[in-house]
This record gives structure tokens, C-alpha cells and sequence, in this order.
């Protein structure tokens, strides 16, 4: 017997509304045109999502996939069998190819950006050339002591860190960061020919030929900054850019002007023409005792981790700083550089 469908009694001009019942297709609507469509049918498929209610708690599919592949020796075939899951092929999160230039952006900060730790060499750098500064990471006592350096960070926009001990050796690669790390932009050399071509009465310069040891490099610096002496003439400027070098150096990498030069031949030739003194060292007891140089208005010093001897020209001085050596070695090239430049300050 069939049963008679309720209906909503409504006034005589207005439509009636019948109940749609399950299962009856008159009342189904038109599916849609769209791609998951079967294409033979034109019907929506009855498949039900992968996160559906009815199958987001059952474990993944998976489907083995067999295939053949050449051996490398080229005598036959090798099955290869692939077991994949239908579920997280479908639900792999995709993300687009990076922008093409961001390789480039990243190769080019690094190429002119520096990390530089230390308590001395980071607030010596903020005096001289905040507008360098990036990035500041600092431990909480030392953000109590550089408050100043907060305030320009915040007023100028720019990020910084107030991170633990261990985070900041994380950051700065080292345990010797003495609780703040900075990244900075790279200070641009200067070449030999453009400070020559300034004329000077009185000048010293120091030539490293071979100095390669960061420690030895920013004692070097830091020896310099204390005689004010502003020019380094160097075959690599890189060594100046080192984090650990500017660290020894306490600050004075920041007074010094590095003069690039792409080799020390050319560049002792090129001072020479325009009136310095070279002097180098030695360990030959028939060399000229220190006492007895006689120094020039402009004077550059030579300096290297091992002999110069084959840049001496006939009208360089070569010294020896003390006759009583009984060692096989001489001075580290630093405190030989403190010397040096002890002899020229007292000039």
C-alpha cells in the first residue's frame, strides 16, 4: 500500500512544496560539469575523498607498482618492485619552484655580509659604522650593558636577539662570542694606487705578505689601531673580514684602512716609486740590528710568517731585532709588528 507524501497547506496563490523522498531521481539535480567528472557517464563519481568522515581514520593504501630497468653492464633487464602510498601521494602538500633570483640573493649577502662577535670589536663597530649593522644577537647580562645600541637598533628599524649562551655559540660558531654577534655588511677596500695617489710628508704603511693565521692577523690589527697606524697592504682582503680575526683585533679592525693588492712584488715596486722605506726582517746575524735603523719620513714595514728575503731589493733595509736570539725562530709576526712600530712611534 502506498503512502500518501505529507504536504505544507499554504494559501491558494502560492506555491506548494511536496517533500523530496529519498531515492527518487526526478527530485536529484543536474550534476555540474567538472573535470573528476566520468567522462563516458557525465555523472558526478560516487568515490568518496581520502579525507572524507567515512576514511580519514583508515590507515594509508598502498600499491605495488612493478617496472624493469636496464642493468648498467647492458646484459639484461633487473624488476624492480615500488611500494607506494595512494593515500600520501593524494594528500602531498606541493609547493612552487623558488623565485630564480633567490639563489642569486643569497649567494650575494653572504658574498658582502659578515658575522663579528666579541664585546670590543661589536661596540667599536657600532661607533664607526652603525649604519652597517643587520642583525644583533646579544645574552640577556649583555643587553644590559648596551642599551644604547638597543635604542639605535629599534629607532633604525632593525632586528635583534636576546638569546642564551648556547644559542648565541649556535649563532656566532663559537664559545668565545663574549655574549653579543653581529651581522654586517662588508667595509669596502681600498686599492694602493688610490691612497698613494693622496700625497702624504709622513706615513707608515705595513705590507703582510703571507699572513694567513686569523690570530696573527687581527694581533697585527689590533697593533696598529694602538700605534695609529691606518693602512695594511694585503693580497687578500677576506683575512680582514674574518670573525675571529676582528675579535683579537678588540675594535681597532674598525680604524685601519685594508689597501687590496693582487701581488706584494708589485705592490713594493709601486711604494718604492712613490718614496717609502722598505724594511724588512731577518734572522741572519749579519743583518742590520734594529738599534741602528735609521727610518725614513714614509716608511713601510714588511711582515710575514716566514722569510721575505726574496723581496729584498738592493735599496730595502733589512734588520734583525736582536743578535742574542739563541732560538731557530724569531718573534710571532705580531709581536715583531709591535716592534717595529714601537721603533717608528719613537722616531
Amino acid at each position: 500500500m502506498k503512502t500518501k507524501k505529507p504536504t505544507f497547506q499554504q494559501a491558494n496563490n502560492e506555491k506548494r512544496f511536496t517533500e523530496r523522498a529519498v531515492g527518487e531521481k526526478k527530485y536529484e539535480k543536474s550534476a555540474p560539469k567538472r573535470p573528476h567528472f566520468d567522462n563516458n557517464s557525465n555523472k558526478r563519481s560516487t568515490s568518496k575523498p581520502p579525507f572524507s568522515k567515512h576514511t580519514q581514520n583508515l590507515a594509508p593504501q598502498t600499491s605495488l607498482i612493478n617496472t624493469t630497468m636496464e642493468k648498467p653492464s647492458g646484459t639484461g633487464q633487473v624488476q624492480v618492485v615500488v611500494k607506494r602510498s595512494t593515500l600520501a601521494a593524494k594528500t602531498e602538500k606541493k609547493t612552487g619552484p623558488l623565485s630564480p633570483r633567490a639563489p642569486e640573493k643569497i649567494k650575494k649577502n653572504r658574498a658582502e655580509e659578515m658575522k663579528v662577535y666579541g664585546e670590543n670589536a661589536c661596540l667599536a663597530l657600532f661607533a664607526q659604522r652603525p649604519e652597517s649593522i643587520v642583525r644583533v644577537w646579544t645574552t640577556v647580562e649583555m643587553a644590559h650593558k648596551v642599551g644604547d645600541l638597543f635604542s639605535y637598533l629599534a629607532s633604525n628599524k632593525k632586528v635583534y636577539h636576546v638569546v642564551d649562551h648556547n644559542e648565541l655559540a649556535l649563532v656566532s660558531g663559537t664559545e668565545h662570542h663574549g655574549g653579543i654577534c653581529m651581522l654586517v655588511k662588508k667595509r669596502r677596500p681600498f686599492t694602493l694606487n688610490g691612497y698613494l695617489y693622496i700625497p702624504r710628508k709622513e706615513n707608515c704603511v705595513l705590507v703582510l705578505d703571507g699572513v694567513r693565521n686569523s690570530h696573527n692577523v687581527g694581533g697585527i690589527i689590533r697593533t696598529c689601531a694602538f700605534y695609529g697606524v691606518s693602512a695594511v697592504v694585503i693580497d687578500d682582503v677576506e683575512l680582514l673580514h674574518s670573525a675571529m680575526a676582528m675579535r683579537v683585533a678588540e675594535g681597532g679592525m674598525e680604524y685601519i684602512h685594508p689597501l687590496e693588492i693582487d701581488q706584494t712584488e708589485s705592490a713594493l715596486a709601486k711604494l718604492r716609486q712613490a718614496g717609502y722605506q722598505i724594511v724588512h726582517l731577518s734572522q741572519n746575524k749579519q743583518a742590520k740590528n734594529v738599534d741602528k735603523l735609521v727610518l725614513n719620513d714614509k716608511v713601510a714595514f714588511v711582515l710575514s710568517e716566514t722569510s721575505t728575503e726574496t723581496l729584498v731589493d738592493k735599496h730595502d733595509e733589512v734588520v734583525n731585532l736582536s743578535l742574542a736570539n739563541p732560538l731557530k725562530h724569531g718573534l710571532n709576526v705580531s709581536v715583531a709588528t709591535g716592534v717595529l712600530l714601537a721603533k717608528w712611534a719613537m722616531k
